[in-house]
């Protein structure tokens, strides 16, 4: 059958992309555990359609109904490992699975509603708290943040479209018996396996960042404290050469000026009208700018000198600070005197820090 090779693809896929999680990342951090649960799971669960649908092995079903509630509570946990939110709150899901549980168990003609009605209820939950940018990812690495916030609307979008295609499902078996229900089922679920799957190798967490304790911090209108917190911020920053740290992250500065999250990326988007990913990056490029004056160093060497992980995103943020690309832009810088000590390589030691170049929005 053409669609039995897709579940068995997925299964591959996800299984790369674990082995491939599991040794690039450190798996003492538990948002790390948790992203590698959700790209473990859904390999089984593909594996599982694989035998049921594509080997006609109804023994699989009964785990799958048992798994299928798992997996966007999983995902919940995972993203949520790399928010605000507070320990005591992660627990509810665990309630949402024994309900279904229980629904399967016992209200089995229910089962077949309370399944979607988890997938598009976590996705929307998903779509809604990725709704304030990077700066909802507190634990994710700064140059991780943006990836982080579309593989997140990505997998909550993947949640609710799976949620819809059970509640097709539903109804095609209740007007034809569910003729196109083993392909339909192959075909999208083995699709948002991948999908969800893989968007979960994008979480990354921020070594040594924990997450807060239960106390909720509850966000308040501009107050005059805002402008002293950019400017402890600022002071912070220029001080240490924090923005050099390519592993930097909202909550360790927060934790740095004892201040919660929130207080602080909210601060830095009233003062500045930038997001903290943003108001960061515009010291990493301003140190880039000095090293391109000043050195003979190549880009990539400067942009990781500056604290950026990767190339790409240097070259991007570089061209939303100054307009132009690296290259454009050093060779307009003036020529130096035949005097001038040659440059060097740039070096990762702390230096005196530079005001950001940014334009701010008001």
């Amino acid at each position: 059958m053409l669609f039995v090779p897709l579940p068995l693809f997925a299964t591959l896929a996800l299984t790369c992309a674990l082995i491939h999680l599991i040794r690039t990342r450190d798996m003492s951090l538990a948002a790390h555990r948790l992203f590698a649960a959700v790209v473990a799971v859904y390999a089984v669960q593909s594996l599982l359609l694989c035998l049921r649908w594509g080997y006609a092995l109804a023994w699989a079903a009964a785990p799958i109904a048992l798994l299928a509630p798992c997996l966007p509570v999983l995902v919940y946990l995972a993203y949520g490992a790399l928010t605000h939110m507070p320990r005591g709150r992660r627990l509810w899901p665990v309630g949402v699975v024994a309900l279904n549980w229980a629904i399967w168990l016992m209200l089995p003609a229910l089962a077949d509603a309370a399944i979607p009605a988890t997938y598009i209820g976590f996705g929307l939950h998903l779509l809604w708290v990725s709704r304030g940018g990077s700066d909802a990812l507190p634990l994710s690495r700064l140059a991780d943040a943006p990836g982080a916030v579309v593989a997140s609307r990505l997998t909550g979008a993947a949640l609710v479209a799976s949620g819809v295609t059970d509640i097709y499902l539903i109804a095609d078996f209740i007007r034809t018996g569910g003729t196109s229900a083993g392909l339909v089922v192959t075909i999208m679920q083995t699709l948002f396996a991948v999908v969800i799957g893989l968007s979960a190798t994008r979480g990354r967490s921020s070594a040594g960042a924990e997450p807060e304790s239960d106390q909720v911090v509850r966000p308040t209108g501009p107050t005059e404290d805002d402008t002293a917190i950019v400017a402890r911020l600022t002071a912070l920053i220029r001080a240490e050469g924090l923005h050099r740290h390519a592993d930097l992250s909202l909550r360790k500065l927060a934790r740095r000026l004892h201040l919660p999250d929130r207080s602080v990326s909210m601060a830095v988007n009233r003062v500045t009208g930038l997001n903290l990913s943003q108001f960061v990056n515009d010291f990493r490029i301003a140190e880039a700018c000095r090293l391109l004056r000043a050195t003979d160093a190549t880009i990539l060497d400067i942009s990781l000198a500056a604290g950026f992980a990767t190339k790409s995103n240097f070259n991007r943020e570089f061209m939303r600070v100054t307009g132009q690309t690296p290259s454009a832009w050093r060779q307009e810088q003036p020529a130096r005197s035949p005097d001038t000590p040659d440059r060097q390589a740039p070096s990762s030691a702390p230096s005196e820090a530079h005001v950001p170049l940014g334009t701010r929005r008001s």
